[in-house]
């Protein structure tokens, strides 16, 4: 049985650890605790007793020295691991955002909203420090999540792609890198298109791919035989996810596909990350997880129809592909 406060204190020591990027500074070679204590400015014996704790759980070992090294679990810390998680551990907007949990449960209305006095991305846009690590997240979050994707059969024959609200274009840059017949188009808010033209992985790659800025409430670009939305429609409603699937069927090809990227719920209550996905959805942003038939029905409603849904390799997640229903 575990004590309570392993419950407690483990995500906020795990967020500590990430927000001073302790295992950044790990290579090879064990680390002395005074050392990395002069490295971070920090007071030696509580950096001490942090990174024992965080051994126990299996993320550091101390050697008979006193000395610690970094473990392969350890390496999500790192800022340069292809499976990090340290810009997600240094998050302390969602840690406040469950604070006011329980009042979701009574209201049905995200907890981010009333303890940031906006939503969750009108919140991104009025601090461009805050959107700019927000940008850091989702990047991290697809090359750990969405590796896969630019390896599946779904792309042959595909000429354009319009990738959705997405970001600064980590997972449109594996695509058009791995298929270079294809060209491609960014679309996301101002803001994040402004930082993807500055410093995105787009970049080199700028000769087939354009970007785009709007909202995908209203007009999508236009020419796109693809529509790729990666963890999009998990962030809304019923009502705003249909919307945005109308918008996507106005702009796509007659004969275009749409791509959907998301953790589909299981129909029984066996154990999953999307429950918990569904939890953190709907406290943050008011939006949820769905099954497959759900995403089904809302397809249907929007104009499209399923015509297959494919696991990811090496991810919890499923891509949906979806075309126009004629007639």
């Amino acid at each position: 049985m575990a004590d309570d406060s392993i419950v407690a204190v483990l995500p906020y020591a795990l967020s500590v650890a990430a927000r001073l990027a302790i295992a950044d500074e790990f290579s090879d070679s064990a680390k002395n605790v005074k050392d990395l204590a002069r490295v971070f400015n920090v007071a030696p014996g509580a950096l001490e007793r942090l990174l024992r704790t965080l051994a126990s759980c299996g993320f550091f070992t101390e050697d008979s020295e006193g000395r610690f090294s970094l473990t392969q679990l350890g390496h999500l810390l790192r800022s340069d691991s292809p499976v990090s998680m340290r810009a997600t551990l240094s998050n302390v907007d969602s840690y406040r955002a469950w604070l006011g949990a329980a009042d979701t449960i009574s209201t049905g209305q995200p907890a981010f909203d009333s303890e940031f006095g906006a939503g969750f991305f009108a919140h991104k846009d009025h601090d461009s420090a805050v959107g700019a690590t927000f940008d850091e997240r989702m990047r991290e979050r697809a090359n750990r999540l969405y590796a896969g994707l630019a390896a599946l059969p779904a792309w042959d024959g595909v000429r354009c792609v319009l990738d959705i609200g997405g970001g600064k274009g980590t997972i449109l840059e594996a695509i058009l890198t791995a298929h270079p017949h294809i060209r491609g188009i960014l679309f996301d808010r101002p803001n994040v298109v402004e930082r993807a033209e500055l410093s995105g992985e787009l970049v080199p790659l700028r000769d087939r791919c354009e970007t785009a800025a709007g909202d995908f409430f209203g007009a999508l670009p236009t020419g796109a035989d693809a529509h790729l939305m990666c963890s999009i429609l998990h962030d809304w409603e019923d009502d705003e996810a249909i919307e945005i699937l109308r918008r996507s069927r106005e702009a796509l090809q007659a004969d275009g596909r749409l791509l959907i990227c998301e953790m589909i719920l299981p129909e029984s209550n066996e154990p999953h990350p999307a429950w918990w996905s569904d939890l953190g959805m709907m406290v943050v942003l008011g939006g949820r997880e769905r099954t497959l038939g759900q995403y089904r029905s809302l397809l249907r409603l929007a104009g499209l129809q399923i015509s297959n849904a494919t696991p990811l390799a090496n991810s919890f997640f499923n891509v949906i592909e979806a075309h126009r229903i004629l007639g």
